[in-house]
């Protein structure tokens, strides 16, 4: 039996664990509004401009941006955006200051899926007021997309979340650990063994 050298695991199981992607695709290179910057309440643009255009995907499926509370996590409306080029863009209505997450998710032309978040600060000293808050999303033909009937960005933000997720990774760590340090004592004892036995 061929000998596995430690460091040949311990490498594997980091590189399997790897979330970085490995080859460059469609990548963010502006936005607007810009990352923490403050806005006025009202109807808002949200403009991201890629390094290549995304690929043409069904209205509300794919190429999406989406904006939520930012200290809840609760997405508003639907999430949506139109194809400009190399922009994605859509409108969205907010009256209530506060912290904003601008949501996106991205489809490059090669299939790869890319997405982020960042934040924007609104300031209402306009007394906007909407009774549509969010993003509105009204396909070619009229129809609203329905929010419910979406994959959400962004979801509100349980209590819980957090411990449970915790508890998860370090379950998983221990398992991982547990594998790795068995294998490896396991395969010591076997040579011993062997001598033992002449």
């Amino acid at each position: 039996m061929p000998k596995f050298p430690v460091s040949a695991l311990i490498l594997s199981v980091l590189l399997a664990f790897s979330t970085s992607p490995a080859f460059a695709h469609d990548e963010l290179v502006s936005q607007s509004p810009a990352l923490d910057s403050t806005v006025e309440a009202g109807i808002i643009r949200i403009n991201l401009h890629f390094t290549e255009a995304p690929m043409a995907t069904a209205f509300g499926e794919g190429n999406l941006i989406a904006i939520a509370n930012a200290a809840t996590g609760e997405q508003l409306g639907a999430a949506c955006a139109l194809i400009q080029g190399t922009d994605l863009a859509t409108t969205v209505s907010i009256s209530t200051p506060g912290q904003y997450k601008i949501l996106w998710r991205a489809v490059a032309d090669d299939g790869h899926v890319s997405s982020g978040d960042y934040q924007i600060k609104v300031v209402n000293n306009s007394n906007y007021f909407s009774d549509q808050i969010g993003n509105r999303c009204i396909d070619e033909q009229g129809n609203e997309l329905d929010a419910s009937k979406q994959e959400l960005l962004s979801k509100k933000i349980e209590q819980n979340d957090g411990f449970i997720q915790g508890l998860a990774i370090g379950a998983s760590f221990i398992l991982i650990g547990g594998l790795i340090g068995g294998l490896l004592i396991k395969r010591r004892q076997k040579p011993q063994s062997r001598s033992a036995a002449k």
